[in-house]
């Protein structure tokens, strides 16, 4: 009696698998980090510092129209609210609005200094890069990265789903049948197609089989996912398929030899 041999996914199905998993997971949180998050931030921070240009432009403005102190001033900055537009779902929900000007933006003494120091005091105490977005962040580009969030979850999703599905599956063969990932069993007597023109580059097989009620179906054999062609192992695959072909009876396909012949 023949001695069954039995294919298990391989290590390097595992490792291609849980590689993109990793990948897909990754870039995924990269874009809901982007668009729920992210993108918003940038907003908060071009939008407030195109207000502390308009402060600096009006602070200037009232310089030039005469005398301005200290009190004047603050007293015209504590009136003033940063101008956030009309879609406020492109900045971040915590902010409420109305929101006052930043309290840098009331200190005369500060501004005379110009609109960098002012900003430059604000990001040190935000913990803000003082380098601002040079363009505001629009619905529809924050709507893009969630496209993206979402593609990359059907992709995580979908790819466990592979490896889960896969980890419960071999392949085997012993002298009268073989029984396929998905659990058919097939005599093989019943096969009549062999394609190996991928064994030798990428470990596929096609085997077409006719059974005896006219069902008739393909086998795929996929040696690197299943048992692998290891020699420390006695490559698994290479053994199946040997074993295979010791009973197979019908039409072969496969690359010809071109080495030409020696007289």
């Amino acid at each position: 009696m023949t001695t069954p041999i039995l294919c298990k996914p391989t290590r390097w199905f595992y490792q291609r698998a849980l590689g993109m998993l990793a990948m897909f997971l990754f870039l995924g949180g990269w874009f809901y980090k982007d668009a729920s998050i992210g993108y918003r931030q940038k907003n908060e921070i071009y939008l407030l510092n195109r207000t502390f240009a308009e402060a600096a432009a009006l602070h200037q403005q009232k310089q030039n129209e005469g005398a301005l102190t200290d009190a004047s001033w603050k007293s015209f900055a504590a009136k003033q609210i940063v101008n956030f537009g009309e879609d406020l779902s492109i900045i971040p929900a915590s902010i409420v609005t109305p929101m006052p000007w930043p309290e840098e933006l009331h200190d005369n003494a500060l501004l005379n200094k110009g609109q960098a120091a002012a900003w430059e005091v604000y990001t040190a105490r935000r913990q803000w890069d003082r380098k601002a977005p040079e363009k505001l962040l629009d619905a529809g580009t924050i709507r893009e990265q969630w496209y993206f969030a979402y593609g990359f979850t059907a992709l995580v999703i979908y790819t466990l789903f592979i490896l889960v599905r896969t980890m419960g599956r071999r392949i085997s063969i012993d002298g009268e049948k073989i029984v396929a990932q998905d659990g058919r069993a097939i005599l093989l007597s019943d096969f009549i197609r062999l394609d190996l023109r991928k064994w030798g580059t990428k470990g596929l097989a096609f085997a077409d089989y006719r059974q005896s009620n006219g069902k008739e179906g393909r086998v795929r054999i996929d040696g690197l996912t299943y048992g692998g062609f290891q020699k420390e192992q006695g490559e698994p695959a290479e053994a199946l398929m040997q074993e295979f072909l010791k009973h197979f009876k019908g039409e072969l396909i496969e690359y010809a030899d071109e080495t030409p012949a020696k007289d």
